[in-house]
């Protein structure tokens, strides 16, 4: 049976991208992030064909992602972003999972496992993020003790950018310049590792002196820009294409209200076009009387309170049937709506947009090949 709705996972695209990435950061490592499920696009899938491409190492937010995909057979490393606790790093160093180490206290507990081969540790700083790990300035003890393990391979030290999709890069200049310092301390110390990265996609295109040695693309991997701020500088293409059919085709009078709340009223005689696709789905709520829809070559408006199983089009007097295609966004060319034209026009970011494509919706893989 053919699957009305779905998210169509172009692997070609990604490795598209992934390789623009690479070319244009070289000589940096890139470090995949294929957390979420791969922003909503399959974590498995995604990881095994940049695996084919050339990716060494990976990363993911928490031990239950990385295990999923040691489970499916990626034999590369993998970085765990999240922290990890007593109970997870002796089957997370057996893994080969790198570790995050935020604080002696991860220290602590990587010590006390009873481990049968050394963990290979990153160190999160936290340069002004404000959310999680080492603050620059107040913690040379840990980067000492570290080093000096005999339970640890300090590998790599990394920070994050919280403002490098905005225009104005002052603040994320700031957090650079707190990360160079403390590089600058490690380096007179003879402390620094082998691995130093703060990329991520908004660095990745626009501040190309914080790509040190690796590099972290998350969204622009999968083919969208994280705000409409940030350059072009990586043409990239979009992994996936959000699609279903148009299941009923109504010929309503004039002054008919459409759907719940009655938001929207047809203006004159018109048609309106059904497609079994909802919030249930990942078609945002607020995408009514906001959202449009590709059908045939050609856009049309979503009217009407976007329901749990169904959005209604506005197609007018257009030869619209049961079963033709509907791109609810992704594509490329004439026939595309871009994710983050979608996430702007209601205020929120692409990242939401393809995390939230529900379970429900089967991902179909498309051109699983591992070069373009």
């Amino acid at each position: 049976m053919s699957q009305r709705t779905r998210a169509e996972i172009d692997l070609s695209h990604l490795v598209h991208n992934y390789k623009a990435i690479a070319g244009a950061v070289a000589p940096a490592k890139v470090l995949p992030v294929v957390k979420a499920d791969a922003y909503g696009h399959g974590a498995v899938a995604a990881a095994r064909s940049l695996s084919r491409a050339g990716a060494e190492l990976f990363a993911v937010a928490q031990f239950a992602e990385a295990m999923t995909l040691r489970d499916s057979g990626i034999r590369e490393p993998i970085l765990v972003f999240g922290r990890l606790f007593p109970d997870e790093i002796k089957p997370a160093v057996r893994a080969d999972f790198r570790l995050t180490v935020f604080g002696e206290e991860d220290i602590d507990w990587i010590e006390k496992a009873s481990l049968d081969r050394k963990a290979v540790v990153h160190v999160n700083v936290d340069t002004g993020m404000g959310r999680i790990g080492v603050l620059a300035d107040r913690a040379p003890s840990l980067f000492q003790r570290l080093a000096s393990s005999d339970r640890c391979i300090w590998e790599g030290v990394y920070s994050h950018f919280s403002t490098s999709d905005e225009a104005d890069k002052t603040y994320a200049l700031r957090q650079q310049l707190r990360f160079d310092a403390l590089l600058s301390r490690l380096d007179e110390k003879g402390l620094r590792p082998p691995m130093v990265h703060m990329a991520n996609s908004g660095g990745i295109l626009d501040l190309p002196q914080s790509r040190y040695n690796a590099v972290r693309p998350g969204l622009i991997l999968y083919g969208y820009y994280p705000s409409e701020e940030v350059s072009r500088s990586i043409p990239l293409r979009q992994v996936m294409a959000f699609r279903t059919q148009v299941a009923h085709l109504r010929h309503m009078p004039a002054d008919v209200s459409i759907s719940y709340g009655r938001r929207w009223s047809t203006p004159d005689a018109t048609r309106i076009a059904v497609l079994p696709v909802g919030y249930a789905d990942g078609v945002r709520r607020d995408l009514t009387n906001r959202g449009r829809v590709c059908i045939n070559g050609k856009t049309y408006p979503m009217v009407g309170t976007v329901t749990m199983d169904h959005i209604m089009v506005h197609v007018g007097g257009d030869d619209i049937r049961p079963g033709d295609e509907a791109l609810i966004w992704g594509g490329e060319g004439e026939d595309s709506i871009r994710v983050l034209e979608v996430a702007s026009s209601i205020g929120t970011i692409p990242y939401e947009l393809t995390c939230g494509v529900s379970r429900r919706v089967p991902r179909l893989i498309v051109n699983d090949v591992a070069a373009v």
